[in-house]
């Protein structure tokens, strides 16, 4: 693994940095770099790293990022271009982090979102707990840039954009002296205090302006009415409208839903799902579900069956690669269920990638949260 060749980087990385401009990115304090270091920064829009990109520039930086998206077509061939460094998700990945220390060690920039996803709803999410192991192993400087209303201008549910500013900063967390006298619990919690963050709390006070568009498949985020519970809110143009009892929630220019944050919504429906598990035991989710997983260079159905989930498996009974399969995922081992949206979930086992398309297309989120709950049940 080398850094990313300096005649590619430079001017694509200053396409980059003019691009987060013109989007709508503002970089509020420049500080400089000391190498070899890591880069964290927290994870609320796909347009991440072209903000981080830019901070850092003309630094050259290898991410690390998701060994799925490696077997993506178009990302493909940008994560080799700019040679990031893949890594298996939600999984000890002795090789990606080999490789990352060879980096440092050659006086080069390592960049993490250690979120490990998106925040699906604006509010950053609990980081696990290897990346504490990481920063003390590698003992290097370590930066953050943080980027404010990232998920209000791009937000994850869209590919849409809703123009407005994006503000980003920059500090340094901690000296290689630090890192040798710290724990990890203690790096632990300096890591997610620098990177927690809550859009919606945060413009709420601040009120920056952001062009509405169209909110297409934000009802499948936010897909329980607040009125009368029913599952399946349908979007119009601005609005999400409940076809039982037509209350109507309203996305309006500050990034507010119903003049809530999307996380409050998406933690209303949360608390309402978790209440009806906890008055049943035997709560059970199931659906038709399309297989996907690695094949060769990309990602393909293979088999198409049923996902159920209760409060010890995920199951599917199903066919893959012509076969009838069961695969049987303990709960108790899988602490984030990551959604894309509208389309599936995924597990991530032993170096591989089960990815859960589904019809109903609110059931990834639904099975998201069913799941995770699971998760701090059975590990408390």
């Amino acid at each position: 693994m080398k850094r990313p060749n300096p005649f590619l980087w430079l001017p694509l990385a200053g396409i980059l940095k003019i691009s987060a401009y013109l989007k709508g990115n503002r970089l509020i304090n420049k500080i400089k770099i000391e190498k070899p270091a890591i880069i964290l920064s927290n994870h609320a829009s796909f347009s991440d790293y072209i903000f981080v990109t830019a901070a850092v520039y003309p630094h050259r930086i290898n991410y690390m990022a998701a060994a799925k998206m490696f077997y993506e077509p178009k990302r493909r061939p940008f994560l080799k271009l700019a040679r990031a460094i893949p890594i298996c998700s939600y999984q000890g990945d002795i090789k990606a982090v080999a490789s990352a220390l060879k980096i440092l060690k050659n006086g080069g920039i390592i960049g993490i979102f250690p979120e490990g996803q998106v925040t699906y709803h604006g509010k950053s999410l609990k980081s696990p707990f290897a990346i504490a192991k990481f920063l003390k192993k590698a003992k290097v400087n370590v930066y953050v840039v943080h980027d404010k209303n990232a998920f209000l201008m791009s937000p994850p549910w869209t590919n849409k954009v809703f123009k407005g500013k994006v503000f980003t900063t920059m500090a340094h967390l901690f000296t290689p002296e630090q890192l040798q006298k710290m724990d990890e619990q203690n790096i632990y919690d300096a890591v997610e205090q620098s990177l927690n963050f809550d859009a919606g709390a945060y413009n709420d006070e601040h009120r920056h302006i952001y062009r509405l568009n169209d909110i297409s498949n934000l009802e499948n985020l936010i897909y329980q009415c607040p009125e009368c519970g029913f599952e399946g809110l349908i979007s119009q143009k601005h609005k999400l409208i409940c076809p039982k009892c037509n209350r109507e929630l309203v996305y309006d220019q500050y990034g507010l839903l119903d003049g809530q944050s999307v996380f409050n919504n998406y933690e209303r429906q949360r608390i309402a799902l978790e209440n009806t598990i906890s008055e049943n035991p035997s709560y059970t989710l199931e659906t038709p579900v399309r297989l996907v997983r690695y094949e060769g260079k990309g990602l393909k159905e293979t088999g198409r069956g049923v996902i159920s989930l209760n409060h010890e498996l995920y199951i599917y009974n199903g066919t893959d690669n012509g076969e009838q399969v069961e695969y049987r995922f303990p709960t108790k081992g899988i602490q984030y269920l990551p959604v894309d949206i509208g389309g599936d979930i995924q597990i991530y086992d032993n170096y591989e990638v089960y990815q859960f398309y589904m019809d109903a297309k609110y059931l990834p989120i639904k099975f998201s949260i069913v799941g995770e709950y699971f998760y701090h049940i059975n590990n408390k």
